[in-house]
């Protein structure tokens, strides 16, 4: 059946998410787990009636509900700790309007890991559930619990800043958060895209380069000393420097992972497949180790390595705050080091986080034939990249770890029908040669691939 992919549930409107969907999820959440389920969703124009389908479903299979509304998904992950045995987010986080979707967590605010997603989708898929009789139907209780997260960063934080800020909340909900939060923090907030709109009128709500690379020349113009931009749901959050230059994902993991590292003298990092070799030195020059995951796992990551921190791109987890991606700890405690530092963070990186120049790109791929396009693509590559392969990766995709420190990776993507294609080298001459042979092979195979079914 395939429900789940690298972050929960999420497709397009009636043709993967609909309102059936989602009442048969809650009553398998109900069958799986009992108590108290917590629930919140995003602005998307779908979300309202998939939380009414997916209230039923909680109510239907014997579980009070605990309402938040409409708040981030780091604020829902942060409640379901606090008050809820597990909680459902209804949102497709960067995702196009056209989209929505279902994440689920545990009662300490992890999303709920790969084999707890294959049991719930067995009871999906057997429609056995738990249905409550007619005198043990619950209730559903509204609660407001944004200004108590605000609080609860501002103790973790514990730090004020004068710092001036640009936040773009990409019309998201993070809208309802992060302004406050800066503010409080005592940074001078200018903000743009800043009401909540599910049709995303301001920017595509991926904060991925090309569709935030004009924040770089309003953070010139208004002479700002960070800018930060956030997805639909503020779990994913990226930054420009003071100079107006994009913060590499990668530099950021690194910045933390180093962070981290120092502080505890040792420890392990969790990282994604897709990420680059700059953590590693960071972390490794501190004593720590770094452990790679399938996208979509750093909470699996977290649980097995015992990690001091965890993040992929955009997304970061700060353990001794909560077990959940939040990007609200994460733009307080940058905001913290920056002070700390004294210096801008474009002086920061460049004196603390080594240059490796990396590209990205998709190629357009159906679901139904990626597996067969990875298959063939590796064997492809490890021909012809013979003789200067130092290991191979599988645990998403594959990963190519090269002699000279280069790596390829070509993994499918859990959440959209393309195959993503990531180079990494120590020159930009060498990523451009492996980048432009990897990319050629995919979408080589992709044509191969459509041609066989069309036969």
């Amino acid at each position: 059946m395939g429900l789940f992919g690298t972050a929960g549930i999420r497709g397009t409107l009636w043709e993967k998410v609909t309102p059936e969907l989602a009442l048969n999820i809650g009553m398998a959440i109900g069958t799986y787990t009992t108590g108290k389920a917590t629930i919140a969703r995003d602005g998307r124009t779908s979300s309202t009636m998939l939380r009414n389908a997916l209230v039923s479903g909680l109510l239907g299979s014997g579980m009070e509900v605990i309402d938040f509304g409409l708040i981030p998904t780091p604020t829902l992950a942060w409640g379901t700790n606090r008050y809820g045995d597990a909680g459902v987010m209804i949102t497709a986080s960067h995702n196009p309007p056209t989209d929505n979707g279902i994440k689920v967590f545990n009662g300490n605010g992890t999303e709920f890991y790969t084999e707890q997603e294959e049991e719930l989708e067995e009871i999906v898929l057997s429609g056995n559930y738990r249905r409550a009789k007619w005198d043990e139907v619950k209730k559903v209780q509204p609660m407001d619990i944004i200004d108590e997260y605000i609080n609860a960063v501002l103790d973790f934080v514990e730090h004020e800043t004068g710092l001036k800020i640009l936040y773009d909340g990409a019309n998201g909900v993070g809208s309802l958060v992060a302004p406050y939060l800066l503010r409080e923090m005592g940074a001078g907030v200018v903000s743009i895209n800043a009401h909540v709109d599910g049709h995303f009128p301001g920017r595509k709500p991926e904060p991925r380069y090309e569709n935030i690379a004009y924040i770089g020349a309003l953070v010139r113009e208004l002479g700002a000393d960070l800018a930060i931009a956030q997805d639909g749901d503020a779990d994913r959050i990226a930054v420009f420097d003071e100079r107006g230059n994009y913060v590499d994902e990668d530099t950021l993991i690194a910045l933390f992972a180093k962070l981290y590292t120092e502080k505890h003298g040792g420890g392990t990092v969790v990282t994604s497949i897709n990420t680059g070799s700059r953590i590693d030195d960071v972390v490794e020059n501190a004593g720590g180790r770094v452990h790679r995951v399938p996208l979509g796992q750093p909470h699996d990551g977290i649980k097995r390595y015992n990690a001091i921190f965890a993040a992929e791109p955009w997304k970061f987890i700060h353990p001794r705050f909560g077990l959940w991606i939040d990007s609200f700890i994460t733009m307080g405690l940058l905001i913290r080091l920056i002070d700390e530092e004294g210096k801008p963070l474009s002086r920061i990186i460049a004196e603390n986080i080594p240059t490796y120049y990396l590209t990205k790109r998709n190629v357009k791929c159906p679901d139904e034939l990626k597996s067969y396009v990875v298959e063939r693509v590796s064997r492809v590559l490890e021909d012809r990249l013979t003789g200067e392969i130092k290991e191979i990766l599988t645990v998403s995709g594959v990963r190519f770890n090269l002699n000279d420190g280069s790596w390829v990776l070509v993994r499918p993507s859990g959440t959209e029908p393309k195959i993503r294609v990531v180079v990494e080298g120590p020159s930009e001459g060498r990523r451009d040669e492996l980048f432009e042979m990897a990319y050629r092979v995919v979408s080589k195979a992709v044509e191969d691939a459509l041609s066989r079914r069309k036969r």
